[in-house]
């Protein structure tokens, strides 16, 4: 009744000793094993959100004027995906009741 999926998760921590933490999700369990093992640095852009006293990380391109803008292009997207099915969701619904409609009218009683 309740499907689980397993999530493999890589987590990093600053090694200044501030705190920052981040984790990347593996496909697999070797794979993040691997990563682990490969024991490579990686690196963030630290961003603080005061209103929350909590941060986030991103790439090390990336500003907060990046990242919020990537975020706004990527729900905008999925707002358009969902309004063109349901549009088109009701064209087809439409299309189907004037075919019914055709068929009831052809037929002779």
């Amino acid at each position: 009744m309740n499907p689980t999926k397993t999530a493999y998760m890589v987590y990093y921590r600053d090694t200044s000793g501030s705190g920052y933490q981040w984790s990347q999700q593996a496909l697999t369990r070797e794979r993040g094993q691997e990563i682990v093992d490969a024991g490579a640095a990686v690196e963030r852009r630290v961003l603080s959100v005061p209103a929350d006293r909590s941060y986030i990380t991103v790439e090390p391109g990336q500003t907060a004027e990046s990242y919020t803008a990537g975020l706004r292009q990527k729900y905008i997207t999925a707002l358009v995906l969902a309004g063109a099915y349901v549009i088109l969701y009701g064209a087809a619904w439409c299309v189907l009741i004037l075919i019914k409609k055709a068929k009831r009218g052809s037929q002779v009683w």
